[in-house]
């Protein structure tokens, strides 16, 4: 299978790429730097057929370089939290979801796949989330970006386009090219303070992201499309039993103060007003501080259902991503702990019951 790919050069996207060439899938990338994706892919011994550049939010140079593909897959999404690039933000993802499925509908390909975001049905207090819950009220740029593509690619399903949703909880996992948000917290996490509050973190291992990527492009829907939409939600950990878990891994402890969910929500609401005057790129805000004190848990049982897949023990995410931060300089040796000077056996933390 010929799969064309955008986002490639970003952590969902790049470990989605790699787990389509270990199949012996071929891929073609859009990118905006060919030779800084070149390198990245070579540097692990990977050869990409052919890289492409277009302008990702006209259908028609899209559909220039994408012909040809037998699939496609869209996780490219500028991400931005400056309210200077907020608008920038905004229609970049927008306008390339729907240029990039324009062009692929004009071309007949009946393998797509769109990666949203769980926070797009992210309802503060909910019991859950599953696939029927409603796209959510947001305010930031990029989470609007997210929802109003979701819209968009609904809208589509309706109209019988074989595409399919993802929706990931927080990613985090080692090769990172440009350490993304949840990685960047876990950084936070272990190297600084790790507040613990009410409900908790739920993460998945992007390796297993990748996988079910690869397994629902080699399965497309051929039918009963609006159903074609699925949480892949990897484990929940309730911010007790999150630290309890790295410090564990880790053999030393954390700086971990409790504190109250209300003083966080009024953090964020506060940052929130200083942008406004001072517009500055920070990952506190009102939107952020309610996930972080509010997150239900998301479902995956539709995705583990239909595939038969499952989710690696968060010890061996958890061991296996501080590690590769430690030798990539994202966090000191001595607050990596055990890690930074023997590798953990991730069939001890399965048998602990890791999940």
């Amino acid at each position: 299978m010929k799969v064309f790919c955008t986002g490639a050069t970003g952590f969902v996207g790049a470990h989605t790429a790699l787990a389509l060439l270990e199949e012996g899938h071929e891929l073609r990338l859009l990118v905006r730097n060919e030779p800084a994706a070149r390198s990245w892919f070579e540097s692990g011994g990977h050869r990409i057929e052919r890289f492409v550049t277009a302008d990702i939010r006209d259908p028609d140079a899209v559909q220039r370089v994408m012909d040809g593909c037998d699939a496609v897959f869209h996780a490219a999404a500028a991400v931005s939290l400056d309210p200077r690039k907020a608008r920038q933000t905004y229609d970049t993802n927008v306008g390339a979801t729907q240029s990039v499925l324009a062009a692929a509908s004009a071309l007949g390909i009946e393998s797509l796949l769109y990666v949203s975001s769980v926070a797009a049905l992210f309802h503060p207090g909910a019991p859950h989330i599953d696939e029927s819950t409603p796209l959510s009220e947001v305010s930031e740029a990029y989470s609007r970006s997210k929802r109003d593509s979701e819209e968009h690619v609904r809208k589509l399903q309706q109209q019988s386009m074989p595409v399919q949703i993802t929706y990931p909880v927080a990613v985090v996992g080692p090769d990172d090219p440009k350490l993304s948000a949840a990685n960047r917290g876990l950084a936070t996490f272990i190297g600084r303070m790790l507040p613990r509050t009410t409900t908790g973190f739920q993460c998945v291992d992007v390796r297993d992201l990748a996988r079910a990527h690869r397994w629902l492009l080699e399965h497309p829907p051929t039918g009963d499309f609006e159903n074609a939409r699925y949480i892949i939600g990897g484990h929940f950990y309730p911010w007790d039993e999150l630290r309890q878990r790295l410090e564990s891994l880790l053999g030393r402890r954390l700086f971990s103060p409790r504190v109250a969910p209300r003083l966080m929500r009024a953090m964020g609401a506060t940052v929130d007003r200083i942008k406004r005057l001072v517009p500055f790129e920070t990952q506190i805000s009102a939107e952020s501080m309610a996930i972080y004190t509010q997150w239900p848990l998301a479902d995956s049982s539709r995705f583990l259902a239909k595939s038969g897949l499952g989710f690696r023990p968060g010890g061996e995410t958890f061991a296996d991503t501080i590690r590769w931060m430690v030798d990539a300089g994202h966090i000191p040796p001595n607050k990596a702990g055990l890690l930074a000077c023997a590798p953990t056996d991730p069939l001890k933390a399965e048998r602990q019951g890791a999940p």
